[in-house]
């Protein structure tokens, strides 16, 4: 049975730190709770450091979020732009257009706030670069495949396919060869069939 975290409400933490100080011991409290020993002090420590933020992230953290804009003024819908599928390149473009927007949104909000993953974000900003036509991309790939080549002359088309991919490239091993086959007779490639002791 899947066991669910704990949530507890802003008012619950300042009764218990009101019971903290008023001369309880933290073992009291926790024993009458049913809470982790560590949370009362916890709970203090961070209501003392900023009163007026602590434990403002109670509840569902992106309804939070929403609140926290709404509180702000600021129109969620207006801001952000509006977004159809999860995790797909309109989403990530909308929330890199509000990133450039506002200096002060996180990463973290933004995506909470399409119903977008953060490592989708990351993996979609790391992405190489659409080459603008197939014939630029085969032309680049024969290139790469000359100068490997050139620098280990006992690779086959299998190693040059993964130095390939080790470099960004989207390529079968087929096409490699393919390509290997039509430069051969320039380039200095070995046969594909040739055996290595």
């Amino acid at each position: 049975m899947k066991k669910t975290r704990r949530r507890y409400d802003r008012e619950f933490k300042i009764s218990v730190i009101s019971e903290l100080e008023s001369g309880k011991t933290v073992a009291q409290i926790a024993r009458k709770y049913g809470i982790h020993p560590s949370l009362p002090s916890r709970w203090r420590e961070e209501l003392a450091e900023n009163p007026e933020k602590a434990f403002r992230r109670n509840g569902n953290p992106y309804k939070e979020n929403i609140r926290i804009f709404e509180q702000d003024g600021i129109s969620v819908q207006s801001h952000f732009g509006r977004s159809s599928k999860k995790g797909n390149m309109q989403t990530f473009k909308i929330i890199l257009d509000a990133l450039s927007k506002d200096p002060q949104l996180s990463i973290r909000n933004a995506c909470m706030i399409h119903g977008a993953s953060r490592s989708g974000y990351y993996k979609w900003m790391k992405r190489p670069e659409p080459v603008s036509t197939a014939v630029e991309l085969n032309i680049d790939v024969k290139n790469q495949i000359q100068g490997i080549v050139l620098k280990f002359p006992e690779y086959g088309y299998r190693r040059i396919t993964m130095e390939l991919r080790s470099r960004g490239y989207v390529v079968n091993h087929k096409r490699v060869s393919r390509i290997m086959r039509d430069l051969r007779d320039g380039t200095g490639a070995t046969s594909a069939g040739t055996k290595y002791c």
